[in-house]
């Protein structure tokens, strides 16, 4: 490629592009403020990609062919550009962590921020769980996974440029850059979308649309504006592009939901849609008219700031409420987000920016992350205490993180599995197959074959989280083999030895969703189905899955082997764990709270919404001679569940999961399973306390 002469003016300030940032940040913070509306305002994340990749580009092609670029001065000015306000942000959220957050919490934000100091926070969320994912929607810097991926453009983006100048193939490369990268967030989202969501080869091709875009202007010869006494065609065209640039945006953030595939071929239209907007010139009318407005140009100028800000205020008032923020808080945080970000803009980024002794500056930030980093490192190890980190706080840590699972485990070579194991001296076993579900029994299990070592059985565990039971189905996650694993198990519940097997899985989850929590849930499908269409409770795909079930179960039974089929525990919203405000929000630490018990929860929404599925598996067992084991009964005096126990402290570690203490003392159904039928079901164990 030929780069004409650099033109200063090549890089002139475009209003309308910083009011294309405002519209960016507003759509992100919309959608994070008021998540009930389940918009896609996540779309803004692809917009700042594409002006991103479009902006550097420019910058650096255009100091190439002025023989001005330098990689280090490069470097330096993207260090002032980025570091001010994440450290301010990153400093602050520390400190209010230190105040506000639990040892366990604690030390989870402390990884976190190990990663995102030196701008890793992208592999690291990959790992730690989706970003739509319950679990990590309250950590304050979750939102730091974008700054990852556009640090590490920067990083890589300008070497690239200048050995395809070099070359004169940028046009090629930028072109076989964007393609690549679709095709991997393509086949990515189709394997596993809560991984690829993040990576950096996923998102790559995004702002190598907007450097395509930059490296074609400069090439391209320039085209008269709409001002000129030019055809009727280019005064068209930029009108055009830009009214379809805005309704291609719009779109995705208005129509877009939590179920939408992304970054894979769904981004293609709000991408596609800045690069118009861009391309369209700044006298277009949607950016002369709506983009280079002054309030739109404010908001574009603070976007950085308030990208930074927004998002650890929502998960702040999470962490304190212990819920999503209601509007009224919602729209606070945002006030609140709003003056941060003009401060930080004003008195932080202008000033190490711009300022008298600015060329200085880059080491000393760099070395206020590295402090970030190691304290961080440190807080992971519980090696900094925090404010609420005595004994009762303790208790309550303990009982949120109460999950037990975890023995004998030995790994099968053959099949790539592993079977975790509890021996007893009794005869038989008994095998456990499931996800985390079943894994949650694992303390009871293990009660009765200490307290019964010569008549219990021994029990073997051929699970997987997020794995469904059932044979040809498998989730759309990274690393799942769920089909696999059934084929697995069931060949070893075949197995001389195994006179019992015990199926037991968070079953809804995969068909219908988690009973009152909005969001997506792990997408199963059918192994044979090439396309991956997520299944749905009723359809024809999801009936050939339990028939298959079913085919397994009876051969189970027809051996001579004792089935049983243990249904989903109760669930609700109203389980999760919520630790009182009035400790967190305390300006004088609390020597010894106690915490109260709860209400009991009614459970009969929750049994309505479960029944057709929960019927079908007791069907399943009838018909096959399995048993159909309901742990409600013995975890619930009726359709009434504790989410607490006398002592106040909670009875699951989340909205579905027991916590392991409870399971200890409540799952008696167990009983049967490891000691067979002439033991009275539900009798109290030696040293076990039922309440």
């Amino acid at each position: 490629m030929r780069i004409p002469k650099f033109d200063p003016a090549a890089l002139a300030y475009r209003p309308d592009i910083e009011g294309l940032r405002g519209l960016a940040v507003a759509l992100v913070v919309a959608y994070h403020a008021f998540p009930k509306f389940q918009t896609g305002g996540f779309v803004g994340v692809d917009v700042f990609f594409v002006i991103s990749g479009y902006l550097i580009t420019r910058l650096v092609l255009s100091g190439l062919q002025a023989g001005k670029f330098n990689l280090i001065d490069f470097y330096r000015r993207r260090v002032r550009r980025i570091v001010p306000a994440l450290l301010v942000v990153m400093a602050a959220c520390c400190i209010a962590a230190w105040f506000l957050m639990l040892p366990t919490e604690l030390q989870w934000f402390g990884k976190s921020v190990l990663w995102c100091a030196p701008f890793l926070a992208n592999m690291f969320f990959a790992q730690a769980g989706g970003y739509f994912d319950r679990a990590v929607e309250i950590n304050p810097l979750l939102h730091l996974w974008s700054l990852g991926v556009e640090e590490q453009f920067y990083l890589a983006w300008p070497l690239l440029l200048i050995l395809t100048v070099r070359r004169g193939v940028t046009m090629r490369i930028l072109g076989a850059v964007v393609v690549t990268s679709l095709a991997i967030s393509i086949w990515g989202i189709w394997r596993s979308p809560a991984t690829y969501f993040y990576y950096p080869f996923s998102r790559g091709w995004q702002l190598a649309a907007g450097g395509l875009l930059g490296a074609w202007q400069l090439r391209a010869p320039q085209r008269p504006t709409p001002t000129s006494s030019s055809s009727r065609f280019w005064r068209a065209v930029p009108q055009a592009s830009s009214v379809t640039g805005l309704a291609l945006i719009v779109a995705g953030g208005a129509f877009w939901t939590l179920d939408t595939a992304v970054p894979g071929i769904w981004s293609v239209i709000p991408t596609a849609g800045a690069a118009l907007l861009i391309g369209a010139g700044e006298h277009a009318p949607v950016n002369r008219w709506i983009l280079a407005r002054k309030p739109m140009i404010f908001i574009g100028r603070i976007s950085y700031p308030l990208y930074l800000w927004h998002w650890p205020l929502f998960a702040f008032a999470r962490i304190v409420f212990g819920r999503p923020a209601t509007p009224a808080v919602a729209a606070s945080a945002v006030a609140v987000a709003l003056l941060a970000a003009y401060a930080t803009y004003r008195w932080i980024e202008v000033p190490i920016r711009y300022g008298k002794f600015a060329d200085k500056l880059a080491p000393g930030l760099l070395a206020g992350l590295t402090c970030l980093a190691l304290l961080g490192g440190a807080a992971s190890l519980h090696l900094i205490p925090g404010r609420l980190s005595g004994p009762s706080f303790l208790a309550w840590d303990s009982a949120v993180s109460d999950w037990r699972f975890g023995g004998e485990t030995k790994f099968n070579e053959p099949s790539g599995f592993s079977l975790t194991t509890v021996r007893s001296r009794g005869p038989g076993t008994a095998l456990f197959i499931g996800d985390s579900h079943i894994q949650q029994y694992w303390p009871r299990v293990v009660h009765v074959i200490d307290r019964y070592p010569d008549a219990a059985r021994s029990a073997i565990f051929a699970t997987h989280s997020a794995c469904p039971p059932l044979p040809g189905v498998n989730a759309r996650l990274r690393g799942r083999n769920c089909h696999g694993l059934f084929d697995f198990a069931l060949e070893q519940a075949l197995q001389p030895g195994i006179d019992t097997v015990v199926f037991g899985a968070f079953w809804e989850d995969y068909f219908l969703g988690e009973y009152s929590v909005s969001g997506t849930r792990p997408y199963v499908y059918n192994v044979s189905d090439k396309t991956r269409t997520p299944l749905q409770y009723g359809s024809p795909g999801t009936a050939i899955a339990f028939a298959q079930f079913q085919r397994a179960v009876s051969r189970l039974v027809s051996s001579g082997r004792r089935v049983f089929i243990v249904l989903s525990n109760p669930t609700s919203p109203l389980f999760t764990p919520v630790f009182p405000s009035e400790f967190r929000l305390s300006l004088h630490t609390p020597t010894g709270p106690r915490f109260h018990a709860a209400p009991p929860v009614d459970v009969r929404a929750y049994e309505s919404y479960v029944a057709p599925l929960m019927n079908r598996l007791r069907s399943i067992a009838e018909q096959s001679g399995a048993v159909a084991v309901d742990p409600r009964y013995t975890l619930c005096e009726g359709l009434n569940c504790q989410a607490t126990g006398a002592d106040g402290l909670p009875r699951y570690i989340d909205s579905n999961h027991l916590r392991g203490l409870t399971a200890l003392e409540h799952a008696s159904f167990i009983d049967e399973m490891l000691l067979g039928p002439d033991y009275p079901a539900g009798a109290k164990l030696p040293g076990t306390v039922l309440r």
